[in-house]
């Protein structure tokens, strides 16, 4: 009897240092406000000139090839302040916060600034970002997954298609000098219905950077030393940014930005999206 409690305190205290930790999820993946993406085939990187005639891509982003996706869930929207603030109120992680800085963006305690419950959460590193979405049943996308989700089958430049318009997603040239609710610029959607993918805040996800199959580029920061972060944000210029071929954003897990957000992915279920 008395071992049996033992066994039943150590197992108890396993489980809540794994909650604090962002091991366990809260509860199964909820598919409420997520996208389902089919699985298959699409165009995934680009040309050396793609898009916008004349302007250089970045070299990581090349040649275009063909990838394939087994079908997932992700989230219509970037992760926001509010949602945010219940996984830190729950497993008592680290608030969103760079100790060198104190903006707009910056907690206070363990709350958001007024008025920024629906907006991208920032300052959240990749290991923060990870342990959030595991906290709710669900993972980081993978960079494949993220393009797909962001561009179709059709090899689109922007979520929407081609030409650049910064009345159309949150960029530098928008001028709206930071972040927007979550989803209100509502041409940034993608053929699938997934939200913010060509400006707001950058986003993590789950690869370590490295070169595209059928490149030849090498570069000292291949490896397992920095994860990519998708999309453009609200204070990087369009070009290239913005293009949902870009990425030459690659960090250290560790890094925190008042640019950098991050949305969850799930994988499919048999039956799902059928009908």
């Amino acid at each position: 009897m008395r071992v049996a409690r033992r066994q039943a305190r150590g197992t108890a205290w396993v489980l809540a240092a794994a909650l604090v930790l962002g091991a366990v999820p809260a509860a199964a993946a909820d598919r409420t406000d997520m996208v389902f993406v089919p699985g298959g085939a699409f165009v995934m990187g680009a040309d050396a000139t793609d898009g916008e005639v004349g302007v250089q891509v970045g070299v990581d982003s090349v040649p275009r090839h063909v990838a394939r996706v087994a079908p997932f869930w992700i989230d219509r929207t970037e992760v926001t302040h509010a949602a945010y603030r219940a996984f830190v109120a729950a497993t008592h992680r680290r608030p969103p916060q760079d100790p060198r800085f104190a903006d707009f963006y910056a907690w206070t305690g363990d709350d958001y600034p007024e008025g920024l419950e629906n907006h991208p959460v920032v300052y959240v590193d990749w290991e923060d970002a990870d342990a959030y979405c595991a906290w709710r049943g669900k993972r980081l996308p993978t960079e494949a997954e993220w393009e797909k989700a962001a561009r179709g089958t059709d090899g689109h430049t922007y979520p929407w298609g081609e030409g650049f318009d910064p009345l159309w997603c949150n960029t530098r040239e928008t001028r709206l000098g930071w972040t927007a609710p979550v989803g209100t610029m509502t041409h940034d959607m993608s053929p699938y219905g997934v939200m913010d993918m060509c400006g707001n805040v950058s986003e993590w996800t789950a690869d370590w950077y490295g070169a595209y199959p059928g490149s030849d580029l090498v570069r000292a920061a291949f490896g397992r030393t920095y994860k990519v972060a998708r999309g453009g944000a609200w204070l990087l210029v369009h070009d290239p940014y913005a293009r949902v071929t870009n990425r030459t954003l690659a960090f250290e897990p560790d890094k925190r930005h008042r640019s950098i957000g991050f949305r969850c992915a799930a994988d499919a279920a048999p039956g799902d999206g059928a009908g």
